[in-house]
């Protein structure tokens, strides 16, 4: 299986924020190409799991750093992917609750499910790589979107 988020390559070591972001955005790539790389690679990803490595580099690679690579060494793959997007889901959750005065387990349900997902699309080997970038799309935002669906009864 592979792993979800891997900031610091397989050497182990933590890298700089910096040269992370070079790697992932494209060193020396004009902005408009940086822009893809944020938004259209993700959405054309072959897999759930390189959609969450592609996207939003700056927060993948704290939530890497602080609850993936520490839950890693305790649990198995599977698991510390969990709880890295329970506690993505908690933190933007709290942001939630900072901005609309209310407690609402919504978004951390939400997370929950995006990772339950991802998981269960690793342990079964989706593979999208064989669809043309436009199907691939569709099937992530199917996800996205679906996995919103699910959860919505839980919006106040």
């Amino acid at each position: 299986m592979t792993e979800l988020i891997q900031p610091a390559g397989r050497t182990g070591r933590r890298i700089p924020l910096r040269t992370y972001l070079d790697y992932r955005l494209g060193r020396d790539q004009p902005w408009w190409r940086q822009t893809y790389n944020v938004l259209v690679r993700p959405l054309a990803a072959p897999s759930l799991a390189e959609f969450w490595r592609t996207w939003n580099p700056v927060w993948g690679y704290y939530l890497a750093v602080l609850f993936y690579r520490p839950a890693r060494r305790l649990l198995p793959q599977p698991a510390a992917v969990m709880v890295t997007f329970t506690a993505s889901g908690l933190v933007h959750n709290f942001l939630a609750a900072l901005l609309s005065h209310r407690l609402n387990p919504f978004v951390t349900v939400w997370f929950m499910l995006y990772g339950a997902v991802t998981v269960a699309s690793e342990a079964l080997h989706m593979d999208l790589s064989r669809l043309p970038a436009p199907a691939r799309v569709v099937v992530n935002l199917a996800y996205l979107i679906g996995c919103y669906k699910l959860v919505s009864p839980l919006l106040p």
